[in-house]
């Protein structure tokens, strides 16, 4: 592949994946801002509307379920990714986050990202093998815009998303990276930043941390295997062998059951049912709301672990309503805020990583983004509080990363 062209288009795809994550994130908040002071029924209410909007999107574009960076690394991996995933991604996301479903934006903007690149590269008219590394170098540069810390972002890339990846692919990915980076710093609005808190070198809060983190993946993948299990498990295990005949009528008993439990399973009502709980739960715990209020992680130790359980329960049930949310947002915040509660044992930054860590499996990426969110001199640390929640992660098979789409013939 020629180099020239690519890394311009590499440039490019960061520039576009910036002002896209940072459009984003701004449309998310603003729908947060309006539903967060509106009345409790709104506030209950207005996940479902989330969730509803969620599975409507996915039937008719179902390029567009997921969190996000599982479907980008099975595009990266040779599967196809097009280009409307963007506007689908967007829509459905947006309207999750900013009605108050609990999840991240870093997983919507990497699929964003993803697909802007991929119709850049195309568009452009670059060849075959240069669609995948302007791709890649604009998810980097939608991860650097989103969280202003585009190291990050090239280790995400690397890390998670594309094997084996050197020579030019990786000098194209940097590039997009400081490409989205800078647009983000250009443009207005904040990106994420953890609160200035000290950390210690305790081994503790690392592993309180990462068992959170594994909580968190459990929780995350009960979610999304929410409809497979009612179809496969709760149904035909309860039935099995079951056939007798109802009086009066040619159905069976398993028949019935079967039907009733598949219907239960469908995405529409998996919708309602699943945005009323998080409506409850951010009326209850508002901090939980989105991907986390500024300065919801503050408080006594009760106060932050409450915080921190809803979270995780939040999100889960979002992913089960069939909410497209992204699921590294999550594990920071609810790292930040455990840390934050044991204050003598890890911190918030050490807290992140830990969690970070052991809900994805991906602990480079865990240090280094603690690192650009929070600084270099808490690098000893985090890498500590990283390398046990590690450890930590091997307690479940399925990262956050594995967690199945809630779709499927009773999907809908």
């Amino acid at each position: 592949m020629r180099s020239g062209p690519l890394l311009l288009a590499a440039a490019l795809a960061g520039v576009l994946a910036g002002v896209a994550a940072v459009a984003f994130g701004q449309t998310v908040g603003a729908l947060r801002s309006l539903v967060a002071g509106a009345t409790p029924a709104v506030v209950v209410l207005a996940p479902v509307v989330g969730a509803l909007l969620c599975v409507a999107v996915v039937r008719f574009v179902p390029d567009a379920s997921g969190g996000g960076i599982p479907q980008v690394r099975r595009a990266f991996a040779g599967s196809s990714l097009r280009g409307r995933v963007a506007g689908a991604k967007v829509l459905a996301s947006g309207v999750m986050l900013g009605s108050g479903g609990s999840g991240g934006a870093e997983g919507p903007v990497v699929h964003i990202s993803a697909a802007l690149g991929s119709a850049l590269a195309r568009t452009v008219r670059l060849s075959p093998a240069s669609v995948r590394p302007v791709a890649a170098a604009a998810v980097a540069g939608g991860v650097a815009a989103s969280f202003g810390a585009p190291l990050a972002g090239v280790v995400l890339v690397a890390e998670v998303l594309v094997e084996g990846l050197g020579g030019v692919e990786l000098v194209a990915v940097a590039i997009g990276s400081a490409a989205g980076a800078l647009t983000g710093w250009a443009l207005p609005g904040e990106p994420l930043r953890l609160p200035d808190v000290a950390v210690g070198g305790s081994p503790f809060g690392g592993v309180v941390a990462g068992l959170f983190g594994v909580v968190l993946a459990w929780s995350l993948y009960a979610g999304g295997a929410w409809s497979g299990w009612v179809r496969g498990v709760a149904g035909a295990r309860r039935i099995e062998g079951e056939n007798r005949v109802v009086a009066g009528s040619p159905r069976t008993v398993s028949g019935r059951v079967r039907e009733v439990v598949e219907r239960a399973g469908s995405g529409w009502v998996r919708a309602v049912v699943g945005g009323l709980a998080v409506g409850l739960l951010v009326l209850a715990v508002p901090g939980v709301a989105g991907v986390g209020q500024p300065g919801a992680a503050a408080g006594g130790v009760s106060a932050l672990l409450v915080l921190a359980v809803v979270k995780v329960v939040a999100t889960g049930v979002t992913v089960g309503a069939g909410g497209v949310v992204g699921t590294i947002g999550p594990a920071l915040f609810v790292g930040a805020t455990v840390g934050s509660a044991l204050p003598t044992a890890g911190g918030a930054a050490a807290g992140m990583a830990a969690c970070l860590a052991a809900a994805s499996r991906a602990p480079a990426t865990a240090v280094v983004l603690a690192v650009e969110l929070s600084g270099v001199d808490l690098l000893p640390p985090i890498l500590l509080a990283a390398a046990l929640g590690w450890l930590a992660g091997l307690l479940t098979r399925h990262g956050v990363f594995d967690v199945p789409v809630p779709t499927g013939p009773a999907g809908g």
